[in-house]
């Protein structure tokens, strides 16, 4: 019986952690406790950066390039999120974004969605054997 019990609390443990931590996946600037000042600044440019088994990846560099050049570098929070602003000139199609940290190489890039205000990429990373 006990054997059970501590499976029924690691279960419910680890489901409510899954809920907690799942906020952070909804785009949006709101939802990252972060202010909403995509009219200054131009568009938010945010997403995750994981490895390939759906770790994320935190101190993680997250680098988007324009079209002209403009490099924007900023690295990943503890739970392996990047946000950043480049200018309300630039539009979000002239935008790309790699992903670099030590160790590892970049796999591919979620698109999970754009608007005026948001722009949300995730970057999927491989740990170099």
């Amino acid at each position: 019986m006990h054997k059970y019990k501590f499976r029924l609390i690691l279960i419910f443990g680890l489901f409510t952690l899954n809920i907690l931590y799942s906020q952070y996946s909804f785009a949006g600037g709101g939802e990252y406790d972060f202010p909403d000042d995509t009219g200054e600044a131009g568009p938010a440019y945010f997403g995750l950066v994981r490895d390939d088994r759906g770790w994320n990846l935190p101190s993680t560099k997250a680098i988007l390039t324009t079209k002209n050049g403009i490099k924007v570098e900023v690295k990943t929070n503890v739970l392996g999120l990047y946000r950043t602003h480049i200018s309300k000139s630039v539009k979000a199609e002239d935008v790309t974004l790699s992903c670099q940290k030590e160790g590892y190489i970049q796999l591919k890039l979620v698109n999970r969605g754009s608007s005026n205000r948001y722009v949300e990429t995730d970057c999927i990373l491989k740990k170099v054997q």
